[in-house]
């Protein structure tokens, strides 16, 4: 028998927990604090995110140990914001998933080497290529909890597992694509919500849609550069890859982009990170981008923009002045 074992309290892991308790699968979830544990227990929603959500607590089993979840799980769907993955895995004893299927709902860079998740999760826990499995694509959690028409993306390159997962989470709001390129969607999913800050900015410092719909052109440009020297050549135009840029570049759901637009607006960016109750992905991985870049014979004036922005503390409006004048 199929148990998810979710790690992550937030918006998208409740989310995921919804999709897979509506398609009637046993979820065991970790949640850190036991108060929320508790009250998601017994109220059927997630009093911290996504409120409105009713989740079916019949196959739904909370708890805040690590140990419980992770043994009495099948498959592990790490769903943690990636600044919390390594606090996350303190602890965590890999003779609890051994010859598990791992899943990493994680987007953007950890540590201080700036790995992938999917790359640091296999490290710290030592798991093959063929247990292994990633969910992207442009998939805004308070739509899914909406049950609006979703594409979701699931990177895995085992086919018996591709299925498997497929069959998990489909549903008649949610179309599920396969897509072996582990990589590049983990990839394209770090950079895109730099674009997300970006157009958020822009919008903050008044720029119209004529101004944005460039800016965006010449980032998927940018994302296909990033991916080619990254070892993907994969054909951006689909969903798994300018989808997910796209959303997060335009939608009011976009974390990233609200962030973006309180900087561009005049907030400070220690001010703009304490007014958000959601982590804002971008930031980190403007820098872990930035940094993992910087040996490329590259030209990315639109993640330059967001790293000079973000922490050498340049001034907005004086940074886009000079990007109007690079794009193309």
């Amino acid at each position: 028998m199929i148990e998810f074992g979710v790690f992550g309290g937030g918006s998208w892991a409740t989310a995921l927990v919804k999709i897979l308790t509506d398609n009637k699968l046993i979820v065991n979830w970790y949640l850190r604090r036991t108060e929320q544990a508790e009250a998601i227990q017994n109220a059927g929603s997630n009093p911290d995110y996504l409120n409105f959500v009713t989740l079916n607590t019949e196959y739904l089993q909370c708890s805040s140990q690590k140990q419980f979840v992770a043994q009495k799980s099948t498959i592990i769907l790490f769903a943690v914001p990636s600044d919390g993955l390594s606090d996350l895995l303190i602890g965590f004893d890999r003779k609890w998933i051994h010859n598990k299927a791992v899943l990493s709902a994680v987007k953007g860079t950890v540590g201080e080497e700036h790995e992938l998740p999917s790359a640091y999760i296999s490290r710290q826990l030592i798991i093959p290529n063929n247990l292994q499995g990633i969910l992207a694509g442009p998939c805004h959690a308070e739509e899914i909890g909406h049950r609006k028409k979703t594409y979701l993306t699931i990177g895995a390159v085992d086919p018996h597992w591709q299925q498997m997962l497929q069959t998990c989470f489909s549903a008649d709001y949610l179309d599920v694509r396969i897509n072996a390129d582990i990589t590049g969607i983990e990839w394209a999913a770090i950079y895109k919500n730099v674009v997300g800050l970006v157009s958020g900015m822009a919008k903050g410092l008044r720029y119209g849609d004529n101004f944005i719909a460039v800016l965006v052109a010449n980032a998927l440009a940018e994302l296909r550069e990033v991916l080619r020297h990254m070892g993907s050549n994969a054909e951006i135009l689909s969903s798994s890859y300018a989808g997910d840029l796209l959303v997060t570049a335009y939608s009011t759901h976009s974390r990233n982009r609200l962030f973006g637009e309180m900087i561009g607006r005049g907030y400070s960016v220690d001010k703009a990170k304490g007014a958000m109750n959601m982590v804002a992905e971008g930031y980190g991985a403007t820098r872990g981008l930035y940094q993992t870049t910087q040996n490329f014979p590259l030209k990315l004036p639109i993640l330059q923009t967001a790293y000079r922005v973000l922490f050498k503390y340049m001034p907005v409006l004086t940074e886009f002045k000079l990007l109007e004048q690079k794009l193309t």
